[in-house]
C-alpha cells in the first residue's frame, strides 16, 4: 500500500514543485497552497457525482462507445464538470486573497488545486489497477491536470488584472478561463475514449504537442510576470 500511495503521489508532487519553483518573484504562502490542494480533491467528490448522474443520462441518449457518446462523455461529462469544480474553489479561496498580487500567483494557484483533484482521482485509480496504472497515469493524465491548471491560471491572472478596470463575478472571470483547459481535456478523453488506431495516433500527437507548448507557455508566463497593479488592462 504504501509503494502505490507513494506511486499515485510522488509524480504530482514532482509536477507541483516544478511549477512552485518557476514562481520566481514572491513565493505564495504554504498555508494557502495546502488549502488550495485539499479543496482540489475536495472538488473530486461532487464532480463524481455530477458525472454519475450525466452518465446514467447519456447511456440514455447515445449508444455506449459511439462517436457521440465519446464526445459528450469527453467533453462534458469529464472535462466540463471537473474543470468548473476546480475552477470554483479557486476563485473562491484565491480571487480576493491579497496574497494574489502577482499574475504567475494565478497558475501556481490554478495547479495546485488541479494537481489536487488529480492526487485523490490517482490514488483511486492506482490502487484499483496498481503499478501499471500509476506509470501511464504518471505519464499522461497527471501532466494533462497540470497543463490544464497551467491554462486556467494564465486567464485567471489576467483576469485579475482586468479586475482593476472592471467587475470581476465568479460567471465573467469563468468564461475567460474555462474554455482552454476544458478543450484540452475534452479532446483528451474523447481520444482515449475511442480506443481505435487512428485516434490513438491523434492522442500521442496531441499529448506531445500539448506537453510542449504547455512547457513554452508556462516558461513565458514565469519570465513575464509582473504585479498585477502594475500591468495594462488586456484589450480582449
Amino acid at each position: 500500500m504504501i509503494i502505490l500511495l507513494a506511486a499515485a503521489v510522488l509524480p504530482a508532487i514532482y509536477l507541483l514543485s516544478q511549477v512552485y519553483k518557476m514562481d520566481t518573484i514572491e513565493k505564495e504562502p504554504w498555508s494557502l497552497l495546502r488549502k488550495l490542494l485539499l479543496w482540489g480533491a475536495i472538488s473530486g467528490v461532487p464532480a463524481a457525482l455530477v458525472e454519475s448522474l450525466l452518465t446514467g443520462v447519456l447511456v440514455n441518449v447515445f449508444e455506449e462507445g459511439t462517436l457521440l457518446y465519446n464526445l459528450a462523455a469527453g467533453f462534458i461529462v469529464a472535462a466540463l464538470v471537473e474543470e468548473c469544480f476546480k475552477f470554483f474553489f479557486l476563485y473562491k479561496f484565491t480571487f480576493n486573497n491579497p496574497a494574489f498580487n502577482y499574475r504567475f500567483d494565478g497558475v501556481v494557484y490554478a495547479v495546485f488545486v488541479s494537481m489536487g483533484f488529480a492526487i485523490l482521482e490517482n490514488i483511486l485509480y492506482v490502487f484499483q489497477g496498481g503499478l501499471g496504472v500509476a506509470v501511464s497515469r504518471a505519464l499522461l493524465a497527471l501532466p494533462l491536470h497540470a497543463a490544464c491548471g497551467v491554462y486556467m491560471g494564465i486567464a485567471y491572472g489576467q483576469q485579475k488584472v482586468n479586475s482593476l478596470y472592471r467587475s470581476a463575478s465568479l460567471s465573467s472571470v469563468a468564461r475567460a478561463c474555462l474554455p482552454a483547459p476544458i478543450l484540452i481535456h475534452g479532446f483528451y478523453d474523447f481520444c482515449a475514449f475511442m480506443q481505435t488506431w487512428p485516434f490513438t495516433v491523434i492522442f500521442i500527437v496531441f499529448v506531445i504537442g500539448v506537453f510542449l507548448f504547455t512547457l513554452k507557455q508556462l516558461k513565458k508566463a514565469s519570465r513575464e510576470d509582473g504585479p498585477v497593479n502594475e500591468v495594462t488592462i488586456d484589450a480582449q
